[in-house]
């Protein structure tokens, strides 16, 4: 570390890290402080434009109830009333909502209110809504492209006559008339304002105004379990708001009962047209009915299948019966013919014919009498013989009777079961011919019953298009409010403050990020590592003056001040006995020349025995700040053999301020630096001078200010604020840490206090607003004041 370095409590940075700094963000700030007063003023002079020239939007509501099945509503009587009809409440409270805010809806209430034709006003710098207040009304016939385009200026002369603005032709009420606009006619409107004598007419397209209108419409369900809708509808008049409201609300109704009534209409006609047709399908169906039974002979098919049931059945017992007597004659007959081996009689209580069971006891009683005499006579006993031979009478009768008997039985069972065979066949029958007059009737059947059906619904039908009601119900009628929504005055207010103060923060944050030049002294140190020996603030003059070029030993100036701080810290510079000073910096323009005249001049008011060479051979200036000639100088002195003093003159500032200048500019600069004669001119200089300062060229453009620098004590790189760039710090940097430049130092130059950068720096801290004799408004000493309190002590 050097010197100069530990004097200053500095180190070298190898990457200075970006610190944030709250006084140095601060004073950015305070630095533009006029901004601040001019966008709050631009804000509320905006703010007040924006309140005088935006229509006030008024907020209307109105509640509806929807009678919705899903979520309830009227389900008490949704019963009875579908026994009456089918065309009862079935709506969902999400599908109204849609239909509510649909633009199908808003334009029919834009074609019934007439909103396609708008009449506005002037009224000084807003602009008024007629809505029913317009004294005329223009009724279009067609309008073009331009009519929609352009408004329409009316003038009215009197109670007949009006004209358009800007044309001369006197138009008349209740006339047709033709031009840019379209073809239209103008009426005056009993209802209107006649205090408003020009006014402005605009056609709307009715589908554009439609969709405007649906979008200030807002619907919503604030309870998700009510049906109940809030419509809330904005607009810039009071009345048109509430008339909108009210109009879709009706629109809306009408929409509904129109539908159902259409639907009911049209159900109508369907079941009318049916029914015609399933009449005549009925009597075709009917008439083959009848047919088919009269081809069949058929009356009842269940009846009849009955009366065969029980003809077979009473047949099949007569059958029973006939088999059962044959058998007992099958018994009589076997008995008959083996009664001599004594088999069993048959028994005469199932036999029916008189005449067989007469033989039958006879034969028995004969047979007890041939047993009798057969145990008390001898055989061949003329009365047993009779005995026999009345049994073989009696026994060949009975076999004949048994046989005729027989016979009939046989035929009369031939008879029951021919009976029964036809009988079966009958039965038999029955289910071909139930099935085909089922077929028959069941089409019967269908026809009457669809015929029963659509008479049952005509009626149901007819009930319910002569008792259609609305599915909603109004809960609360549209009403508008009497202050308007927007534009709130208390929101604009705030607003414009926040933007007048934010606009100006933005701008000022806006012109530091594009800003990459130098904008304070800690940024300076940070970036270049280099401590800074001294601040030139901004040299003030008055307006219309001439440029101040040397500093008047008199003055109590801050940057007299400042270069009088210099002066003194120049004991600082290395061991404190650098006399040889080179003043440099990275590009021209940033006071080299400036500087280092008026801290010769200041050397030389305290009695030091100062010089300025001018070692700028390529763009000299010394010559232009001061009262000499550059005819001969420096390069004159490298060139030649000439001893200096040949060409050293005086500056005409003080007695021991003496300058060399640089002379004629030669072609090679660089060169001739480099010949051997600088290092002894120096050195003859020092001898003669107490301090020797030389302004050489920018060390970042040419090789001059290196080639200098080998031969001075001491280096002070110039930087002026707001000019200098940020990059060119990192070379400060650079050139400090190889110690290419002997006791390298930073003069912070033309720093501009008045705008709230200034700051304690010096002797004692004290600002240098202490020993301005300036005139100063109380604005400065304000803004100074907030400065001291911003920075550091």
């Amino acid at each position: 570390m050097s010197t100069t370095d530990a004097a200053y409590g500095f180190q070298e940075e190898e990457a200075p890290g970006e610190k944030f700094d709250l006084n140095e963000y601060l004073r950015r700030y305070l630095r533009y402080w006029y901004l601040f007063p001019i966008g709050l003023l631009l804000a509320v002079v905006g703010a007040y434009y924006y309140l005088k020239t935006t229509q006030p939007v008024y907020e209307a509501k109105a509640s509806l109830m929807i009678k919705d099945q899903k979520k309830g509503v009227g389900a008490g009587t949704q019963d009875i009333m579908s026994e009456l009809g089918q065309f009862t409440g079935n709506k969902l409270v999400e599908n109204e909502i849609h239909i509510l805010g649909s633009r199908t809806l808003m334009a029919q209430v834009v074609k019934e209110l007439h909103l396609e034709v708008g009449y506005w006003a002037k009224k000084g710098l807003s602009t008024l809504d007629l809505y029913k207040k317009n004294p005329i009304s223009v009724i279009p016939e067609l309008v073009n492209a331009y009519g929609y385009l352009n408004p329409m200026p009316i003038e009215l002369l009197d109670s007949l006559h009006y004209k358009i603005s800007g044309q001369d032709d006197i138009l008349s009420f209740h006339k047709t008339y033709y031009n840019e606009w379209g073809v239209f006619k103008a009426v005056p409107n009993p209802d209107g304002d006649s205090l408003y004598r020009e006014i402005v007419v605009r056609f709307l397209e009715p589908d554009r105004v439609a969709r405007g209108m649906a979008g200030r419409l807002t619907v919503t369900q604030p309870n998700f379990r009510s049906t109940v809708l809030e419509l809330v509808f904005h607009d810039t008049s009071i009345q048109k708001s509430t008339d909108v409201l009210n109009k879709l609300l009706d629109v809306y109704v009408g929409s509904s009962l129109s539908d159902k009534n259409k639907e009911a209409s049209n159900t109508l006609d369907f079941i009318e047209e049916r029914l015609g047709l399933i009449t005549g399908e009925l009597g075709e169906v009917e008439r083959d009915v009848e047919s088919y039974k009269s081809a069949r002979g058929l009356t009842d098919i269940g009846a009849e299948s009955k009366l065969f049931l029980e003809n077979i059945q009473e047949n099949d017992a007569k059958l029973n019966e006939i088999n059962i007597q044959i058998r007992v004659l099958e018994s009589v007959d076997n008995y008959i013919r083996n009664s001599a081996d004594n088999s069993v009689a048959p028994a005469t209580y199932m036999i029916n014919d008189p005449v067989l069971v007469s033989l039958l006891n006879k034969f028995s009683e004969l047979n007890l009498q041939r047993e009798k005499y057969a145990r008390t006579t001898q055989a061949g006993n003329p009365l047993l013989e009779t005995v026999n031979t009345q049994l073989a009478t009696t026994k060949q009768a009975i076999l004949d009777n048994v046989q005729n008997l027989r016979r009939g039985l046989d035929l009369t069972r031939q008879n029951l079961e021919g009976i029964n065979t036809r009988f079966s066949a009958g039965l038999r029958s029955i289910p071909q011919k139930e099935r085909e007059y089922v077929g028959i009737k069941r089409q019967q059947t269908i026809k009457e019953n669809l015929y029963l059906y659509l008479l049952q619904k005509r009626e149901e039908t007819a009930l319910a298009y002569a008792s259609t009601v609305t599915d909603s119900r109004l809960v609360d009628a549209p009403s508008a409010s009497s202050a308007p929504v927007s534009p709130k005055k208390a929101y604009i207010a705030l607003a414009a403050l926040a933007i007048g103060f934010i606009i100006p923060v933005l701008l000022i944050n806006l012109l530091f990020v594009l800003n990459n030049t130098v904008q304070g002294r800690e940024e300076l140190e940070r970036i270049s590592g280099t401590p800074v020996i001294g601040e030139i603030g901004k040299l003030k003059q008055a307006k219309n003056a001439p440029a101040e070029e040397v500093i008047k030993v008199s003055s109590r100036s801050a940057v007299a001040e400042q270069f009088r701080a210099l002066r003194t810290n120049l004991q600082y510079l290395g061991d404190g006995s650098c006399r040889v000073l080179m003043f440099t910096s990275s590009i021209g323009g940033e006071g080299k020349s400036f500087v280092s005249i008026n801290l010769a001049a200041s050397l030389a008011y305290s009695d030091k025995k100062v010089i300025l060479v001018g070692a700028d051979l390529r763009k000299p200036t010394l010559h232009l700040r001061l009262p000499v000639q550059n005819t001969k100088g420096l390069t004159n002195y490298l060139v030649s053999k000439e001893p200096v003093e040949t060409y050293i003159k005086p500056s005409g500032v003080h007695p021991l301020f003496d300058i060399l200048p640089s002379g004629p500019v030669p072609p090679n600069p660089s060169e001739l630096l480099s010949n051997g004669k600088l290092p002894m001119l120096l050195k003859e200089l020092k001898e003669k001078y107490d301090y020797v300062l030389i302004d050489s060229p920018p060390n970042g453009l040419v090789t001059d200010a290196a080639l200098i620098s080998e031969y001075a004590e001491a280096t002070l790189y110039l930087v002026r604020y707001n000019y200098t760039l940020r990059d060119h710090l990192k070379r400060i940097r650079d050139l400090n840490r190889t110690r290419r430049f002997a006791n390298l130092s930073v003069v912070f130059n033309a720093v501009n206090y008045g705008a709230g950068y200034g700051y304690g720096y010096g002797y004692g801290g004290y600002g240098y607003g202490y020993y301005d004799n300036d005139k100063e408004s109380k604005m400065r000493s304000t803004v100074n004041q907030l400065g001291k309190l911003l920075g550091k002590s």
